[in-house]
């Protein structure tokens, strides 16, 4: 059997287990690259994208097969990102550089219902206590 046949053997007996292990994989290393995220977030994506991919080789007709396709698509995903980045580049996105506006928060004026609500309540409050 040679490794394209693997391959489509593998594509054709896939399970719902095989398949949710896989987009577990796909989803999990695209965290992992993501270079927004904490070093912690993208090292326990990185080792549940591993742990899939283990799991979903393993599940697999052939082992090989399994680790094949799962090569191909973590090389998707990272070509995808690369071709991302590389846009992203040459179009000069990412790179805005200045002032950052501050806006600054007033204290909120008074309403005038609510200064005349106070003084009601306090001219109850001491009408109650000469009682």
């Amino acid at each position: 059997m040679s490794m394209l046949q693997g391959l489509a053997s593998t594509l054709i007996e896939m399970s719902f287990v095989q398949l949710s292990l896989l987009f577990l994989v796909v989803g999990a290393y695209s965290l992992a690259i993501n270079g927004s995220l904490g070093g912690g977030v993208r090292s326990g994506a990185a080792s549940v994208a591993f742990a899939s991919g283990v799991g979903f080789s393993t599940l697999a007709p052939s082992w090989m097969g399994g680790v094949v396709f799962l090569s191909l698509a973590v090389l998707a995903v990272a070509g995808f990102a690369a071709a991302a980045w590389m846009t992203a580049a040459l179009l000069g996105l990412g790179t805005e550089r200045g002032l950052v506006p501050v806006i600054e928060e007033r204290a909120p004026e008074p309403v005038p219902a609510l200064h005349a609500l106070q003084l009601v309540r306090g001219f109850a409050a001491g009408l109650m206590r000469s009682h």
